[in-house]
């Protein structure tokens, strides 16, 4: 019987020594979420971190690849919630992109006031703008876990690179993350004012 040769633990060989073996780079698993320590994340996340994002995180600190998870918050509270939580180039999109979407997928610039959406050759044109708010409720619901998960492991390793003591490390990383109370507040009353003058036009 021919007995197969040993590598002895030779790089890149199945030989039980390596654990990624000969697989190619995306079968590995990432599991660059699973150095971030609950004080860290804690810091960055504020008060709902035990209460709600420990859980939320625990399947991108095991690994750090995207896996659809749910934020009521994030889905109802589109596309205030991802301002709210200082993710703003989210925000941008999910304020931005379902009118874009609306304009090109329907190729009109009718805005639907009150007024408008009583009228019948409206009717479409409500049914196409609700079926794109729905999609992006699914879609940043889906998402803002996630979101939210890679900006804490950007700004955790951002301070780990400037060595910051720990404690300075937690302040700092308290400071980067949070909420913004005070945007989010302005931004809906702007929101609310610009509701207010659709329905009275």
């Amino acid at each position: 019987m021919t007995i197969p040769p040993q590598h002895d633990g030779e790089p890149g060989l199945p030989d039980g020594n390596d654990p990624k073996g000969n697989l190619p780079a995306w079968a590995t698993r990432n599991i660059a979420g699973s150095e971030l320590s609950d004080v860290s994340l804690a810091a960055f996340i504020g008060p709902r971190w035990e209460r709600s994002y420990r859980k939320k995180f625990a399947t991108f600190r095991a690994d750090a690849s995207f896996v659809p998870t749910w934020n009521w918050s994030a889905a109802l509270g589109m596309p205030f919630w991802f301002l709210y939580r200082k993710l703003y180039l989210a925000f941008g999109v999910f304020f931005v992109l379902p009118g874009v979407a609306f304009r090109w997928l329907t190729g009109t610039e009718t805005v639907l006031t009150l007024q408008n959406v009583q009228l019948p050759e409206n009717q479409s044109l409500l049914v196409m703008n609700f079926a794109i708010f729905a999609s992006a409720l699914i879609a940043a619901g889906g998402t803002g876990n996630w979101l939210l998960f890679r900006r804490a492991r950007a700004a955790t390793k951002l301070a780990q690179l400037q060595r910051l003591p720990d404690a300075d490390a937690q302040v700092w990383l308290a400071r980067i993350g949070g909420v913004n109370r005070g945007g989010t507040l302005l931004f809906c009353v702007l929101s609310l004012m610009l509701a207010v003058a659709q329905v009275g036009a």
